[in-house]
């Protein structure tokens, strides 16, 4: 076989974008641990890609195993690695073991074809099915992952490199299947007819690696955000992201007169518990209580830590019975949830201040409000629930329309 120019250009170029690709992954992953676990997945796809187009390109009239099969299995390792990556990422199920066995399956059946020009055909269609599925796949992932951040017509855009590479794949295996003469620019790497696939080989790694690093840069920007939104012992809310959403939150019902509640509660004795126990013990509490709190409440609900001990937690759609009704729920998951604290029970209860939204009410008020709800639950002997309380007038009163 003539070894053109152009084309072995080309394959040294793909080679280069592998192998930069490879370090600028393996940097991300560290020293930088910008998403660590995926970034390693990308750096070691890029290499074991930038491995099999090596040894790929060592076939000519040979017969070997290794730079036939192994070099198609180490690229198809490669895509799964890519894959799977993108799950980590984007904290999405694991498809690890279908692919590997998938994977193994396309490996037996390749062992069927000797290594050889003569079976490149076989050869080919195999490894283009196999990477065709997990390019779709991929793309699928990429869809589910990018649509909870962006805009489905943009996640459609941002993913297009991937689902197009699958396709390539795709009508590769059915040109193959259809046409054996098409044999020398579809299942060659190194003669001229390979030129137009390897210039798409170029543009689709470059492309596709790129909107990887994009992922990986989105994905860093979504944990500093959501750092800046979480209480860092409980991981909770904090007071910044519940103010934000506690706005959000008056302005719809400002709009549309759905009624809304807050329960704010404080933990009894929690000073005496720092005291007597120490710090750590204290904030295993407020660990345990964030734990016990969080199971019961509903999908909707926003549960937050405001500081020390105190937590607010933001009722949609709530009025004030059903209000009054979680309260009581909560004060009795908090009876039942004494922490076992080096072999001594550290009893955990609060004291709770209920209040529901009404007419002329603003953000800052209701929290007011609740709070002196709350303190009057402690001045009245602590573990239970009081409801703010108002004149007659004001609590019939609704949100203007």
């Amino acid at each position: 076989m003539t070894i053109d120019p152009i084309a072995e250009l080309l394959v040294m170029f793909i080679c280069l974008l592998a192998g930069t690709s490879t370090l600028a992954w393996g940097v991300m992953s560290f020293p930088l641990r910008i998403a660590p676990r995926a970034s390693a997945y990308f750096s070691l796809a890029n290499l074991l890609v930038l491995i099999g187009v090596i040894l790929t390109t060592q076939r000519g009239q040979s017969a070997s195993y290794l730079y036939w099969h192994g070099a198609d299995m180490l690229l198809l390792l490669g895509f799964i690695l890519l894959r799977s990556g993108t799950q980590g990422l984007f904290r999405l199920n694991s498809s690890i073991k279908f692919d590997s066995a998938l994977w193994l399956v396309i490996g037996l059946l390749m062992l069927t074809q000797a290594p050889s020009h003569e079976a490149s055909g076989t050869l080919g269609i195999l490894f283009s099915l196999m990477a065709a599925i997990v390019f779709l796949l991929m793309a699928k992932d990429n869809l589910v992952a990018l649509e909870s951040t962006v805009k489905r017509p943009i996640a459609v855009v941002l993913l297009s490199p991937i689902a197009l590479m699958g396709i390539t794949f795709a009508v590769r295996a059915l040109l193959l299947a259809l046409d054996p003469s098409l044999k020398p620019q579809l299942a060659t790497i190194l003669s001229n007819d390979a030129i137009p696939m390897l210039w798409l080989y170029v543009i689709m790694t470059l492309w596709i690696n790129v909107i990887m690093m994009g992922n990986a840069l989105t994905r860093l920007v979504q944990k500093i955000r959501q750092q800046a939104d979480r209480d860092y012992l409980t991981g909770l809310w904090n007071r910044r992201a519940m103010q934000q959403q506690l706005e959000q939150l008056h302005q719809r019902w400002l709009r549309d007169g759905q009624a809304y509640s807050l329960i704010l509660f404080d933990l009894d004795f929690f000073k005496q518990i720092n005291d007597k126990f120490g710090h750590s013990a204290g904030d295993a509490v407020l660990v345990k209580t964030a734990q016990q709190i969080g199971k019961v409440i509903r999908a909707t609900d926003s549960f937050c830590r405001l500081g020390g001990e105190e937590f607010l937690l933001i009722l949609p759609t709530t009025d004030s019975t059903e209000a009054d009704l979680i309260a009581q729920k909560l004060q009795h998951t908090l009876r039942q949830s004494s922490l076992n604290w080096q072999g001594r029970l550290i009893p955990i209860s609060a004291s709770f201040g209920i209040v529901t939204a009404t007419q002329g009410d603003t953000p800052d008020s209701l929290l007011a409000l609740a709070d002196k709800a709350m303190y009057r639950a402690k001045e009245t002997g602590r573990d239970r629930c009081c409801t703010a309380e108002r004149p007659l007038a004001e609590t019939l009163a609704t949100p203007s329309q």
